[in-house]
């Protein structure tokens, strides 16, 4: 397959753009990466405290479920698998 030469010097002056402006961004990417991991992090500890919650007393584990969704519409993340409120 032959690529247009237009199209490949397009792509390649994107390219150069591309990593200009990803260098130029290095510190704030990698602090929102950070960021995002501490976030996944903590979630997934307030979810496995819910786990070992002895205190719940749920063997349906409704309650438990109920309150991992909570952790999910706190964080902004959507589910469907939850509709009785």
């Amino acid at each position: 397959m032959s690529v247009p030469i237009a199209d490949s010097l397009y792509a390649q002056i994107l390219g150069h753009e591309m990593l200009s402006h990803f260098k130029a961004e290095e510190g704030n990417i990698l602090q929102r990466i950070r960021e995002i991991d501490s976030m996944a992090v903590r979630i997934l500890e307030e979810i496995r405290a819910i786990l070992d919650d002895d205190a719940i007393d749920d063997p349906e584990c409704f309650e438990r479920i109920d309150r991992i969704v909570s952790i999910y519409n706190k964080n902004d993340i959507g589910t469907s698998r939850h509709d009785w409120g």
